[in-house]
This record gives structure tokens, sequence and C-alpha cells, in this order.
């Protein structure tokens, strides 16, 4: 048996963060590492690519670089990204390149292009309007011209506008707009910059980063401009926030208010996400459809408690094994009777030890208790599920017996008990018969269910089994 999940639906968490885009620029993504954020992100990308354009960059690959050169290897990244989806063959090059302040920004910016620019008419629109340009640029020799492209191209600064900078800007204010071009329409959406993993960046290159982009919000010289350095519709900054505050403490000291200075960057609390209690729900979901035992497993609290706590590597495991390869036989035998290990209860128990839960624990959970039903209209389910679950274990007990009573309620089993027995009914009878199992209880239980482990290890590798209480 393998639990096959296609599927996880994340759909309630798709629509909160959809409204977080709408209402909010810039965004703090918290989840832990292994929470499943890549999976939200993807899902995100899939279900909302109508209505914005999704940009991912990842300063983890530039952690060897020196802490002024961070910016401009995510410049770089933006533009081969807009490039890859054709956003650069919009630009207006000639507006672009009269920006430039200075010449050898402007041949800079071209190299870069036409380094990864596949030979076209995009290539040659490129190096002829260059060509063009190449002139001009060395007439401009005005003083004010470069004391701007000081500034302008300066890196890691907080003022910095070079020809990278500009491209990109041009390019998203492209994006954000309707347009018609070769025939086809643009229908306008709305920009978002993805900055991952930033708790696992060097303490420099994060604060660096989050500063340059604080430093372009509440710009009173530019109110028309959107709040980050790009012009993005939005900023995803994907973190775990808890974590960031303990390096922000540790670089800048513990007096150092981690609240006020992130603040800067956010106009509500971080979006936080864990994909963990929705792996659970489809888990727990696809057991109690497999083993037959809706109205039982919720009542499993050793077991539960397990799912609960369980880390994501932990569900995905449990998720994937196949139980089957724990089988060291695909029959349990106990006198003239023979079981197949397909049944649900022996399929149960492998899912409970490859919980890592203890013989005790998992005793607790079976052992039947009339607490566990709200209601007597869950009464016959309950007690029925519970009689299919656990009549192997009850044949053990009462070799020559077919009905199981409980309270005023008879259980007769029906299969074919002459060969392996793969399958079994369970049928309400309105009489009570006398001569039927008695349910095991305390002790008795807590004996048959150690007699039967003790049998199971023969079929069944059980070397994961929690031998403590």
């Amino acid at each position: 048996m393998k639990i096959e999940i296609n599927d996880i639906d994340i759909s309630d968490k798709i629509k909160d963060f959809a409204q977080y885009l709408q209402t909010t620029d810039r965004i703090i993504l918290s989840a832990k590492f292994g929470d499943g954020k890549t999976f939200l992100l993807n899902e995100l990308r899939r279900n909302l690519k109508e209505e914005y354009e999704f940009f991912t960059i990842y300063p983890i690959n530039y952690s060897v670089a020196k802490n002024e050169d961070v910016f401009e290897y995510i410049k770089r990244d933006i533009i081969i990204q807009l490039q890859e989806r054709g956003f650069l063959d919009n630009i207006d090059m000639e507006a672009l390149f009269d920006s430039i302040f200075c010449f050898e920004d402007l041949v800079s910016v071209v190299s870069f292009l036409l380094s990864f620019v596949p030979m076209g008419e995009f290539y040659n629109r490129i190096f002829n309007k260059f060509c063009e340009k190449k002139k001009l640029y060395k007439e401009k020799k005005h003083t004010s011209d470069k004391y701007l492209a000081e500034f302008a191209n300066t890196k890691g600064s907080i003022y910095e506008e070079d020809g990278y900078t500009k491209l990109i800007r041009n390019a998203i204010e492209w994006i954000s707009y309707d347009h018609a071009t070769n025939g086809a329409d643009w229908k306008r959406k709305k920009p978002v910059l993805i900055i991952e993993d930033l708790d696992r960046l060097d303490p420099k290159h994060l604060f660096r980063i989050l500063n340059v982009i604080s430093a372009h919000i509440d710009n009173p010289s530019s109110p028309c401009k959107v709040g980050n350095k790009f012009g993005f519709h939005n900023i995803v900054l994907v973190m775990d926030y808890d974590t960031t505050k303990y390096i922000f403490q540790h670089f800048y000291g513990e007096e150092a208010c981690y609240e006020g200075y992130m603040s800067k960057f956010l106009s509500r609390e971080p979006f936080r996400y864990s994909i963990l209690p929705y792996m659970v729900k489809e888990i727990k979901s696809k057991l109690a459809e497999s083993l037959e035992i809706p109205n039982h497993l919720p009542t499993y609290t050793n077991f539960m408690a397990k799912l609960h706590k369980a880390s994501l590597r932990d569900l995905k495991k449990l998720a994937t094994f196949d139980t089957f390869d724990r089988l060291q036989s695909d029959t349990f035998s106990f006198k003239q009777f023979h079981f197949a290990t397909s049944l649900p209860i022996f399929q149960l128990i492998i899912y409970m030890v490859e919980c890592g839960m203890s013989i005790n624990q998992i005793t607790q959970d079976l052992q039947f208790t009339t607490r566990r039903y709200e209601n007597i209209r869950e009464k016959d389910e309950y007690e029925r599920e519970y009689v299919k679950l656990m009549f192997p274990l009850y044949k053990m007990a009462y070799e020559d017996k077919r009905s199981i009573q409980i309270d005023d309620t008879n259980y007769r089993i029906e299969g074919d008990f002459s060969e392996v027995i793969s399958k079994i009914d369970v049928h309400v009878y309105d009489y009570v018969d006398r001569d039927a199992m008695e349910l095991l209880r305390d002790t008795n239980f807590v004996n048959h269910f150690q007699f039967l482990l003790d049998k199971l290890s023969k079929c069944i590798n059980l070397s994961a089994l929690q031998l403590g209480n």
C-alpha cells in the first residue's frame, strides 16, 4: 500500500496571498526551511499568472561575491529573465541609451546584452543603435553629466541609476501597461519580484539588499514611483522572519530593535506559511479512505500526535514509502487461519511503527472505548469499523467464533475462511448471540496485542518499533 498524494489543496493560502499582493507592495513570506515555500510559490505562479508576472532571484548564489557587487548580480539575473520572456524586445533603445550618462556605462550594458541575446533582429537593433550613439557620447563631456554619472554608476550605492537599472525599469514599466505589439495584444500585468532564501545570506549581503530596497520607499522626490528600486508592483522577501531576527540581533546587537527596522519594509504583518498542516490533512484523508476507518482514525490520539509533530521530510517519507516493502510474507498465519497481510489492521500497524510509535502507544490507540464516539448515531458505524479492522486479533483469541457482541448489538463476520482471508464483511444482527466473542479490554487486550506483534514479526519487519513506553 502506498499513499498517493497527487495534489495538495492550498487554495485558501493562494487566496490569502493574492489579497496581500493586491494591498501590500512589500511582503515578507515567512516560512521555515522545509516548510514547503517552493510549493506555495509554484502554485502562486500557476494560479495568478493571468494577473501577475513573477520574477525570482536567488542571492544565495552570490554568497562569495563582495558586498557591493551583490546588487549587480541581482540586476543581471532580472535582465536575463526579462530577455528569456521577450520583454526586452519592446524597449525603446534610443530613449534608454539617451538616458545613460556616460559612455563606459553604455558600453557595459550593450556588451552584457550582446553576450547572451541570440543573433537576430533584436541583436542587430542593439548593436546598430549603439553605433549611432557612440559618436554622440564622445561629444558629451559636460561637468554636470560627469558629476551625475559618478553617483549613478557607483556600485552598491542607494542612488545608483546605471544603464542596467534603467533597462529593468523600462521593461517593468512596459509590462505594467496594455500594448499592441506585432499584431498581438499584451494585457497589462503586475510585475512581482521574489527574492528567495534571504535568511541564508551573509548578514552584510542581507541587510545591504534590504537597505537598498528601503532607500526607494516613500521617496518625496518621486512620489509617483512604486516604493522599490525597479518599479515592481510588489517585492516578496522570502525568509524565516523569526530566524532573521536572531541574525539581526547578532549583527547589530541584542539591544537593536528588529521590529522597528523591519517596519521600514512592512506595512502589515509577515505572511506566515507552512505546508505541514495541509500535508497532514491529506495523509489522514488518504489513510482513512484506504484503511476504511474514517470514524476511527481521528480517535487515535497517539498516532495523530505523531503526524502533527512530524517534519515535512518525515511526512514525505510516510506518503511515498510502500508498506509492502516492509512485508516478509503475504500471509499471516495462526493455527488453521490465514490472513492476507494486505488487510487494513496489518497496514495500519506498519504506518504506526514507521511514525515511531511505541508498543504502549499503539496498544492505547487500538483499544476499544465508547468514549470515542460522540453520539448514538455514530455508534453503529464506529463499532462496525472496529470489528472489521480488529477481527484478525479477535480470531486469535476466539478461534471458533464468528461474531462479536458490543452492548446490545451483535456483529457477524462473513467471509471465506477456508483459504487466505483477504476480505472481511461485517453485518449487524438484531438478535444477541450468546456465544459471541467478548470485547478484549485492558489487560486482556494488551496481552493479546503483544501476542499478535510477536507473531507479526515473522511476516512484517517491525525493526523500527519503539520498545519503550
